[in-house]
């Protein structure tokens, strides 16, 4: 397994980890779950999850980032391009 396919699977499990608790239904979270419409999150639990995300990676994600994403992937995608932007 190459290194950036690793890091891709630590992030999506650390994002998974942080999101469990708001899995009310249960569903299997995979890249595709949509963060609204399958887990049903509401703005105020998604901007916890942001903070989270950013205590945990030392980085800053852009409020117009955070308003684009929909699914796990594209949050796991943003987290890999703003740590690359910001090393």
């Amino acid at each position: 397994m190459s290194s950036i396919q690793q890091d891709d699977d630590l992030v999506f499990h650390k994002i998974c980890s942080l999101l469990e608790p708001l899995n009310e239904k249960g569903i299997t979270l995979a890249r595709e779950t949509d963060l609204i419409a399958d887990l049903e999150i509401d703005s105020v639990s998604v901007l916890d999850i942001v903070m989270d995300i950013e205590d945990n990676y030392d980085i800053s994600i852009p409020v117009n980032t955070i308003s684009e994403i929909k699914t796990i992937g594209e949050l796991v995608d943003a987290i890999h391009a703003i740590k690359k932007e910001q090393a």
